[in-house]
């Protein structure tokens, strides 16, 4: 999980406690909006599951002028010549990676079969991205602190310990929201976030962990809305539930 696919970047940014660590396990749910918005940690960790994404952050943090100025000359128009030369490209790091997974990000068709190879989306043809390649959230923030690692989120999270560490808490599986919420609360400050499917659940889910920590909410923006429960032992800005009075403060 990585360039803030849940969406909740912003939401993170203005309802953390203070810290001077941040510790993110289940990938980067709070780097940029932090970075943009606040002072940025000491120290900042983030898990990044995938052996892809954690290439790219690392060829992001360390890319050079020459590494720009080369990639600014690869063919960033949309075709289906130049897709499927982009589609053979096998490297695993680098420039290369860079390259092409953006550029299939951007110009390949969405498909219902994560199983099937990618095509290319004839909606897209002649579209120019070469201008913004480097308008990206990822390239607007220095990612010089950051310290990327790739490992088992379970992991990290458990390690991650400290009244100065804020840990940001969004798994994506069924199995890694069980595991983390058996794991809840912690001693440190931690923002944990999950998808639900109505509010039924934020009454139920808040009357069962009672007092031990704080559940809230927010609407998560994005073509159909999907609410988000929010647990945190910190009070935040968010609106509270409160499951004697079946409502939300």
């Amino acid at each position: 999980m990585a360039f803030g696919e849940l969406g909740i970047g912003k939401v993170v940014a203005e309802n953390s406690p203070k810290y001077s660590r941040v510790v993110e396990p289940f990938g980067d749910m709070g780097t940029f909006a932090l970075y943009l918005a606040k002072k940025p940690p000491k120290t900042h960790l983030v898990n990044i599951g995938d052996e892809t994404l954690f290439a790219l952050f690392t060829f992001l943090k360390g890319h050079t002028a020459a590494d720009k100025r080369t990639l600014k000359g690869f063919d960033w128009v949309s075709s289906p010549e130049t897709f499927d030369t982009v589609t053979s490209i096998t490297a695993v790091d680098g420039l290369d990676l860079y390259y092409k997974f953006f550029y299939m990000k951007k110009f390949a068709a969405r498909s219902k079969d994560p199983e099937a190879p990618p095509t290319f989306d004839w909606l897209t043809l002649g579209h120019d991205m070469g201008s913004i390649i480097y308008d990206l959230p990822v390239q607007k923030v220095g990612l010089k602190k950051v310290e990327f690692v790739l490992g088992d989120p379970l992991t990290v999270m458990t390690a991650a310990s400290g009244a100065d560490t804020f840990i940001i808490l969004a798994p994506m599986t069924p199995e890694q929201i069980e595991a983390v919420e058996a794991r809840l609360p912690l001693s440190s400050p931690f923002f944990y976030a999950k998808k639900v499917a109505d509010t039924q659940v934020l009454f139920d889910d808040a009357a069962a962990v009672g007092d031990r920590m704080v559940v809230s909410h927010f609407a998560k923006a994005s073509i159909m809305m999907a609410t988000m429960e929010v647990r945190t032992n910190y009070a935040t800005k968010l609106p509270i539930v409160d499951p004697s009075l079946r409502s939300i403060a």
